[in-house]
């Protein structure tokens, strides 16, 4: 099998006390071929210091210090994406974790398969000290998943491999616009072009806690709104999917101004 380039982007913000096992996770992947771009967010706490330290023991690992907080993932996400040199790029969160093969099996998947743009795993969902709380694994298998994807949205963004190439023909990078779930909007334009497919297996670790920047801001709501609407724009997927994009349109709704459970 080839080895390509994976670039890996990790966002963190004041990380310490996680991103210790979030770069572990990385260096102990058995695919060795990759470059991880941490992207230090202004951190006031220890986070330099621990990104530092990892680099120092391993090149392969590269930091980049923002001057001055941007306040949001994207900012940092889009900083790292100038730089990468892979032809796959994979995401990390500081706080969550990657299985031993996880790279090694979607690099594999990813040249068996060229068709397809972007693929994503199943997970485990630890909590803050890393016990199991839940697992989940992707219902679809592959093909355009646009139609599925607006009412039942599956993806976890730790787990997604996609080829680079792609940002030269989607948005090209993260929507700033956008506080939480700047990833299920890039995910989705590419989504709304491509075929991708899932890989039916654990591979990551993601973890739910009250520091969580998900777990403040409940993830979607106005980051879903602003995706639809920029997908309705580009491909009419209001007429071509009404019934579908209706109900993810009102959840959407509900969620932000009744404070109901996005389900």
């Amino acid at each position: 099998m080839n080895s390509p380039l994976v670039s890996i982007v990790m966002p963190a913000y004041n990380a310490q006390r996680y991103i210790n096992d979030a770069i572990g996770s990385v260096i102990n992947q058995t695919y060795e071929n990759w470059e991880l771009l941490v992207v230090d967010d202004y951190s006031s706490d220890n986070t330099k210091n621990i990104i530092e330290n990892f680099q120092k023991n391993d090149s392969r690992i590269k930091p980049i210090f923002l001057s001055k907080n941007g306040g949001k993932p994207s900012i940092a996400k889009n900083v790292a994406l100038q730089t990468v040199k892979g032809k796959y790029i994979a995401f990390l969160d500081s706080d969550d974790m990657w299985l031993e093969e996880k790279l090694q099996k979607q690099v594999s998947f990813m040249e068996e398969n060229p068709n397809y743009a972007l693929t994503y795993t199943g997970s485990y969902w630890i909590d803050a000290s890393g016990y199991e709380i839940n697992r989940l694994l992707p219902e679809y298998k592959s093909g355009y998943l646009l139609q599925r994807m607006l009412s039942r949205y599956e993806i976890n963004n730790q787990s997604v491999m996609l080829k680079k190439e792609l940002l030269n023909h989607t948005l090209m990078k993260f929507n700033e616009k956008i506080t939480i779930g700047e990833d299920y909007n890039l995910f989705m334009h590419i989504i709304a072009k491509y075929e991708i497919a899932s890989i039916s297996e654990y591979l990551i670790r993601y973890r739910i806690h009250n520091d969580a920047i998900t777990k403040r801001h409940k993830r979607v709501t106005d980051g879903v709104l602003l995706t639809l609407k920029e997908l309705d724009k580009l491909y009419g997927i209001k007429r071509k999917y009404l019934f579908k994009y209706l109900l993810t349109y009102l959840k959407a709704i509900r969620f932000k101004y009744m404070k109901k459970n996005w389900k």
